[in-house]
Parts: C-alpha cells; structure tokens; sequence
C-alpha cells in the first residue's frame, strides 16, 4: 500500500508541473520576459524552497488539511483515493488543456472519501471547508489584481518590468511550493510517510520543473495567452496580485490554489487596464471547470474509496 501511495504522489507531483504549478510562471511566459524552458527551471527551484519553508514555517495549511476530514480507521485507503482521484482529474484537465486545480481536486476528493470512510454520509458538509478555502481564493485573486494595476510606476521601463516579472513568477512558484507540497506532505503523514526530509522535498519539486517542462506549454498558454490579452505592465500587476494574495493566504494558514488565484487576478488586472481583453469564452471554461470540480471529485472519492475497501 505504501508503494502505491508514493507512486501515486510522485505520479500527481509531475502532473502538478504540468498542469498546476506552470500557471504561477504563464504570464511571465507568454509575455515573453521568460521562456518556457527557462521558466520550467526557475519553477523547479523555486517549488523545492517553498516547499522547504512551506513544511516547516506554514505549518498551518498542513494542519488545515488534515483538521478538515476524518477517514475512520482506513487513512491509507483515504489517502490513496485522493491522489488517485486527483491524478485521474489532473490528467483529463492536461489533455483538454482546462486549467484547473490539484488543489481543488485533492480536497474535494479527500471530502468524498471521508463522508464515505468515517461513516458520516453528508459529503456536503464535509465539502465546505473546501468551498470555503476555494471561494476566498478567487476573491483574493480578483481584489488583488483590481487595485494592484494603479498602483505601479506609470514611468516604469520595458526592461524593468520584465525583470519584476521574472522575480514575480519565481515568488509564484515559491508560494505554489508552500501551498501544494504543504498538502501533499499532510496527506503523507495520515500513513506515517515523513515527506519532509528535504532531499525529498527538493527530489519532489525537480520533478514539479520536469512536469513543467514536459507538458507546461498548454496550461502556460491556457492561462496566459488564452484567457486574456495582456500588455507586459498589466501582466507584471496580475503576477504581482498572485503573490500578494497567495502570500495572505498562506500566512493564515488557508489551503490555497494557486491556479484559481491566478486566473481570477488574471482576468481582474485585464478587466481594469485599458488595451487588455479577457477572452471570455476561456474564462467562462474556467470557472465552469471549477463548480463541476467539486461534484465530480467528491463522488468519485466517495464511490472509489468505497470500492478500494472492499477490494483490500
């Protein structure tokens, strides 16, 4: 069991680059202050320190994770039924380049394996911690990048902004890194898996970088490029109101998501800076790919979890 719990989080750390991660450096990509390959990177490095800090310094998530469910006396198969989930959902999002969340996944799924495993069948209530910590993401992520727009330099020069754009998505990553191998670690430890020795820590966030690399040019441009045209200012503003609100959240111990954060400070930044345009189609997947999010990994939890009881 424990074999198959750590290829299947090593499986969903490599979506995670792909899919999830690559989102904190799309609108330096797409705006060109970074290439994909070297944004790949500074994603990697970044990841591994957030991580690093994000176990030890924002202990909180983890304890917000793990506070919110209850899988009776089967944590194992708990566990294995949220990253299988979470990989499963990871992976239709990757082919139908919908960014998404494994985040949003990983709690919803964890959510519907608790109803079903702790005998407590209202998967609802044990969705609203989740509802809770997703909604205030998008709030963050939109206020963010509402007001951070008027207040940068209007004599900022192009050379300047691509550099803070740099150090704005390298910030990005860091977060992403306290936020998801924070959870992933308090999902380890209901099974008495220490994930935070560093050497594993920074093994995990090479393996985030190889995800970006391999795979990270359609999410890269589903946040970027397809979701709004931005300027090289506007997209510095939305990078910026990421981190602030990642930031926030992180230090009140809130289980974030770093591609609905985002996304909503993407389009925010877009709707208020003149010469942008949110294309509307893509953001309109997006948040629709957000509420089935919760339906769809809540029951597959539920039912999935029930069937690996009977099978182990």
């Amino acid at each position: 069991m424990e074999f198959a719990i750590a290829a299947v989080i090593f499986l969903l750390i490599f979506l995670n680059g792909a899919t999830d991660a690559c989102g904190s450096i799309a609108t330096a990509v797409c705006s060109g202050a970074l290439s994909l390959r070297r944004g790949a990177i500074l994603c990697g490095v970044c990841n591994g320190i957030g991580g690093l800090c994000g176990v030890w310094l924002f202990d909180g998530i983890g304890e917000s994770v793990l506070s919110a469910w209850n899988f009776g006396t089967s944590d194992e198969i708990g566990v294995l039924t949220s990253l299988t989930v979470t990989v499963l959902f990871a992976l239709i999002a990757w082919i139908v380049a919908l960014p998404t969340s494994e985040s949003h996944a990983l709690l919803a799924a964890a959510a519907g394996a608790s109803a079903a495993l702790s005998g407590n069948g209202s998967v609802f209530s044990a969705l609203l911690p989740s509802l809770l910590w997703m909604s205030l993401c998008v709030l963050a992520g939109a206020v963010a990048g509402t007001f951070l727009p008027q207040f940068l330099p209007l004599k900022l020069r192009p050379a300047a902004v691509r550099r803070w754009q740099i150090v704005s998505a390298g910030a990005s990553s860091f977060l992403h890194g306290v936020q998801d191998l924070s959870k992933f670690c308090a999902f380890l430890s209901l099974v008495g898996v220490s994930a935070h020795h560093p050497a594993l820590l920074l093994f995990g966030a090479g393996i985030m970088g190889i995800g970006s690399l391999c795979g990270g040019r359609r999410m890269t441009d589903a946040v970027g490029d397809a979701l709004a045209e931005l300027r090289p200012r506007p997209a510095l503003a939305a990078d910026l109101a990421c981190d602030v609100a990642l930031l926030a959240l992180s230090l009140g111990g809130i289980p974030a998501s770093t591609t609905h954060t985002k996304t909503a400070a993407v389009a925010a930044a877009a709707a208020v800076s003149p010469h942008c345009k949110i294309h509307k189609s893509q953001f309109l997947r997006c948040v629709a790919a957000w509420v089935v999010t919760f339906p769809i990994c809540a029951a597959l939890g539920y039912y999935l979890s029930l069937i690996f009881s009977a099978a182990l």
